[in-house]
């Protein structure tokens, strides 16, 4: 593992920008795969659907809007909830300058757009996800440049928060540090070169 040394005057200490935004659209990518894919939406559009089918106005707009289905429940919440738990400690080990994170976040950010393109098209049609597969093409890229950054590679380098006080505490005693004044004879150096 290279680690920048505790004398390296790059060594940051904060957590660069480049971390945190790649951190926050991890998270927004998270939350429109969850809902691409469990499609809240449409489930409730088509209950709703249902419910208001012998109201005259409301039957007429609803047959219009064609809404498909997301994928069945029963593959997407278990998948949803295993896949939760790595992607959550992907997200916060960012945060922490791990380089696992580093690589789990440029797996999961592509594999996210490939399926959350496909779930809009299954659920809304293929129009809406060439819509809004732009998003998600932004999205992924934020991260993957993010995370390529100089700053992102300097801290994942050193190694995140884990050195920052031993980087901290050395840079704190350099500066306290002051010249030792040698004592001749029971006099200082001071005192001598005065009486001179």
């Amino acid at each position: 593992m290279n680690m920048s040394t505790p004398y390296d005057p790059e060594a940051l200490y904060d957590k660069p920008h480049s971390v945190d935004l790649a951190q926050v659209m991890m998270v927004f990518e998270y939350f429109m795969l969850v809902s691409t894919t469990i499609g809240l939406g449409p489930r409730i559009f088509n209950w709703l659907k249902g419910e208001t089918s012998d109201v005259p106005v409301l039957a007429d707009l609803e047959a219009k809007i064609e809404v498909g289905t997301s994928f069945p429940l029963v593959i997407v919440l278990p998948l949803v909830v295993v896949l939760t738990v790595p992607y959550v400690m992907a997200v916060l080990d960012l945060g922490r300058g791990r380089h696992w994170a580093r690589v789990a976040a440029c797996v999961f950010v592509p594999a996210g757009a490939v399926i959350g393109v496909v779930s809009v098209g299954r659920t809304y049609g293929q129009i809406v996800a060439l819509v809004v597969a732009p998003l998600w093409i932004t999205v992924g890229l934020t991260v993957l440049f993010a995370l390529t950054s100089h700053t992102a590679r300097q801290w994942f380098r050193q190694g995140g928060w884990e050195p920052w006080y031993l980087r901290y505490e050395i840079d704190q005693m350099r500066r306290r540090r002051r010249p030792v004044r040698r004592r001749r004879r029971g006099r200082s150096l001071d005192q001598i070169e005065d009486a001179d």
